[in-house]
């Protein structure tokens, strides 16, 4: 696994990230999501997501060992008509930022987006403030400050630029009815720029929401961070910042707490084929059905569309058409578990079980499932719990079902925080 590392904010509490933990990410775009699990990524170079549904870049290495583009389909067509002709390399840096506004006349109206490589930078929509930033890096030889190191930009003329030499230009967003529209990030900003003897140049990475205001993470070379996200995602957010440098190492008594207690780690767990199997299969239709909600949800009412591939390759690797049976619909019915893993039998489980109006599963069955994955750990669990948060799963819901769906998501909340709950206390040797 190779760098550069980066976290970028998409829709609805969607993000994709990759640090030295690995690659992350939630209720990511369908088409995106697609790719991602199809077998063709074998590693990510980077990933933008953007403020819509379908709007997302990634260059990768693919399963021919070639680099590759893709994009989903609300990517700015500017944008798409650079990707088409540009060459897939490890070196390309995208940001999608904010929807132009709606009081720009429609002939003139351009998403913003910059993107950049060893050989060309290209951006449109940019606010203005930024791009007369960029500009003033250039002379007619070429980059004067250096080409585009960091640059990020969101809503409510918020925006970050740093050029390979240095130079930076920042904006900390507006006051909006007497309220700062920005507050953390402009004290995050102000409070590093006043420190005694910080340099910008001891920023490491930076990157702000294109959608939501005042969601951010900003890192530095000393290990010092900062930055503003929901409650579902501030545990991503943090691990994304403890693993920039170096992969966090586990507490120093783990191991041998472990041992004592007979609980093996999570990399020593080696699942049965057939429950992996039927582990994936059950995640992929989650992670699926979800993605369709967030669609609907996204308040647009639009299907997503058809992938877009631009490769080395003159044979499209991942074909991805989206039909009738995946256009976008809200849940209205759960995602109980495989029979082939809802197997426990222990008497005090059965009637639980026997619920027809219930999970269907007990805390045993559902345990089953999530070490079938092979990754079984608390912090791992943590993520998943959030996926389940009652409020969180009811947005997803059609009206007349939600109710129901939020009693049957808040029992796996609780089972998974009772899974949570036991392997702390495993570590801890308690």
């Amino acid at each position: 696994m190779s760098g550069p590392w980066f976290f970028s904010f998409g829709l609805e509490g969607s993000f994709i990230s990759k640090s030295f933990e690995g690659l992350r990410y939630r209720d990511l775009p369908l088409s995106l999501h697609r790719l991602i699990i199809s077998g063709s990524v074998l590693d990510v170079y980077w990933a933008a997501l953007g403020p819509t549904e379908d709007s997302w870049v990634l260059s990768f290495k693919d399963s021919g060992e070639k680099d590759n583009l893709g994009w989903g389909s609300d990517v700015p067509p500017r944008l798409q008509d650079i990707l088409s002709v540009t060459a897939p390399s490890p070196h390309l840096r995208v940001f999608l930022g904010p929807l132009a506004s709606s009081k720009i006349p429609e002939k003139w109206r351009q998403d913003s987006f910059i993107a950049w490589d060893i050989s060309f930078t290209r951006w449109g929509g940019l606010p203005l403030d930024l791009e007369a930033c960029l500009q003033s890096w250039l002379t007619p030889a070429g980059w004067r400050a250096g080409p585009p190191r960091i640059v990020t930009w969101g809503r409510k003329d918020a925006f970050f630029a740093m050029s390979e030499y240095g130079e930076i230009g920042y904006q900390l967003g507006t006051v909006d009815a007497g309220d700062e529209t920005w507050p953390i990030y402009k004290e995050t900003v102000e409070d590093w720029a006043s420190e005694k003897g910080f340099s910008w140049d001891d920023l490491a990475y930076l990157s702000l929401d294109p959608a939501v205001p005042d969601q951010f993470i900003a890192i530095r070379h000393d290990g010092t961070w900062a930055g503003s996200i929901d409650d579902t995602n501030e545990e991503a957010l943090e691990a994304f910042s403890r693993n920039f440098f170096a992969r966090e190492k586990a507490r120093s008594n783990t191991r041998s707490q472990q041992q004592a207690s007979g609980v093996p780690s999570p990399s020593e767990i080696v699942p049965n084929p057939a429950a992996q199997a039927g582990y994936e299969e059950w995640a992929t239709e989650v992670a699926s059905s979800f993605a369709l909600a967030l669609t609907v949800n996204g308040a647009k009412g639009k299907a997503p569309k058809m992938l877009q591939i631009r490769t080395q390759n003159p044979k499209p690797t991942i074909p991805s058409p989206i039909t009738e049976e995946t256009k976008g619909r809200l849940l209205t019915q759960f995602p109980y578990l495989p029979s082939t893993i809802a197997t426990c039998n222990l008497q005090s489980c059965a009637m639980i079980k026997a619920d027809p109006a219930g999970l269907r599963a007990c805390r045993h069955d559902v345990e089953t499932l999530y070490r079938a994955s092979g990754i079984y750990s608390a912090e791992w669990l943590q993520q998943e719990r959030m996926r389940w948060h009652p409020d969180r799963f009811g947005r997803l819901c059609e009206e007349d079902w939600r109710e129901t769906g939020r009693v049957l998501a808040e029992e796996m909340f609780k089972i998974i925080d009772i899974l949570i709950t036991e392997l702390d206390k495993q570590v801890d040797g308690v």
